[in-house]
């Protein structure tokens, strides 16, 4: 018996996935990406495997993983595609992948020199704590294009790169230039940092999810802000959610688990909540 790990937007097909695979336990917990299998779980129940839907493959596991990526068929509306810039990078998410090939060939026709990078899995793939696909590329291109949906992951680029980056979002087709919302997100960003100098008391986040787990980096920042002559605390999640941290007189966080955290659902926190890369400041 294995067990059938899927992400929330298709719960709605659990049932008709579980006829479909025959004897599964359907695991109704939240699931946020291949970094999120349910290996504890699945060993606890007894089960021999997992078969895990809408990913691929990120962490090695001692429990055998089968992954059912899920690909996206769309029709874009490719002469809304808009990009100043000679020079240009491709990118997306695993979902809409295998639209970068009618993009790059719809540029390259328009006069554009495209460039899609190497990825961990699949060229210009990206993920939230994975913008390598982008990064090899970036001195050979002028600008990066994100094909798909939601900000999150053109938005992790853009904080990451001086290069323009723009999103096309294939659900209202519709161009955008992250730049405004990148230069929001450094607003808030400098204000919590402002907020976390004043900190005595910290809260450093772990996740015991398999791809987030970082004790060590919790160890190395807590020594770090001892050595400051501040208290921190390493606190357990099997998920990091604000309410679970009521109670807990504390002035800041450090999140070391997905840093969708921490950018996200920054405004959720009571406190401020920063990732490892802005503790520095």
């Amino acid at each position: 018996m294995k067990l059938l790990q899927i992400p929330d937007g298709l719960k709605r097909k659990a049932l008709k996935i579980a006829d479909d695979l025959g004897d599964v336990l359907i695991d109704c917990e939240s699931c946020y990406g291949a970094c999120d299998l349910a290996i504890n779980e699945a060993k606890a129940l007894g089960c021999d495997g997992i078969i895990h839907f809408g990913h691929s493959k990120l962490i090695e596991s001692d429990l055998p993983v089968e992954y059912r990526e899920i690909r996206e068929k769309i029709d874009l509306l490719l002469e809304k595609i808009d990009v100043k810039e000679k020079k240009i990078g491709l990118i997306s998410t695993l979902q809409f992948i295998d639209s970068l090939d009618k993009v790059k060939d719809f540029l390259e026709k328009k006069g554009k020199i495209v460039k899609i990078g190497k990825g961990r899995s699949y060229c210009g793939q990206i993920l939230g704590c994975d913008t390598s696909s982008a990064k090899t590329i970036e001195k050979e291109v002028d600008a990066f294009l994100f094909i798909g949906s939601g900000h999150f992951h053109p938005l992790g680029l853009a904080l990451q790169t001086d290069k323009p980056v723009y999103f096309f979002n294939i659900e209202k087709n519709k161009m955008e230039d992250l730049q405004e919302l990148k230069e929001k997100f450094l607003k808030q960003r400098y204000a919590t940092i402002a907020l976390a100098k004043d900190a005595k008391t910290f809260g450093i986040l772990v996740s015991l999810k398999p791809g987030q787990l970082n004790l060590k980096l919790a160890k190395e920042i807590k020594k770090k802000i001892e050595a400051k002559g501040k208290k921190a605390y390493i606190l357990i999640f099997n998920e990091i959610k604000p309410e679970k941290l009521e109670g807990l007189d504390l002035d800041c966080y450090i999140n070391t688990a997905c840093p969708r955290i921490a950018i996200d659902n920054r405004t959720d926190f009571k406190k401020p909540i920063l990732n490892p890369d802005e503790i520095e400041y």
